[in-house]
Order: C-alpha cells, then sequence, then structure tokens
C-alpha cells in the first residue's frame, strides 16, 4: 500500500535500511525489486555476538518507482 502511495505522489526511488542478517527481509524486499546500493558496515550493535565478530552491516536498498 505505501509503494502504491509513493508512486501515485510521483516519488521516483525509495531507499530502506536492512540487516545483512535479516534473511526474511532481504527476500521480502528482493522479492518487491529493491537492489543493494550500498552498505554500512558495523551498522548494527549486537548483544548476542562474540566479542571478535564485527557488528552487522546495515544494507542500503533501492527501488525505483517510475
Amino acid at each position: 500500500h505505501a509503494i502504491r502511495e509513493l508512486q501515485r505522489d510521483r516519488v521516483v526511488r525509495l531507499f530502506l535500511e536492512v540487516s545483512e542478517h535479516n534473511a526474511a527481509a532481504l527476500s521480502l524486499y528482493r522479492l518487491l525489486g529493491f537492489r543493494q546500493v550500498g552498505q554500512r558496515k558495523g551498522y548494527y550493535a549486537s548483544h548476542t555476538r562474540s566479542p571478535t565478530d564485527a557488528p552487522p552491516a546495515a544494507l542500503v536498498m533501492e527501488l525505483v518507482l517510475r
């Protein structure tokens, strides 16, 4: 619904950020046509990771709405 509203408002691009570890969300966004256009390394803090692991990156996703 939100994507249709943005298209009606003539928005050209929609961006979002998602954790690289969020497989379900990534699958959904890719199914909707989003593509990865960037990455913010170590963006998300995690309390369950080991001290030697890097925090998960945020993947920047874009959907062109034209």
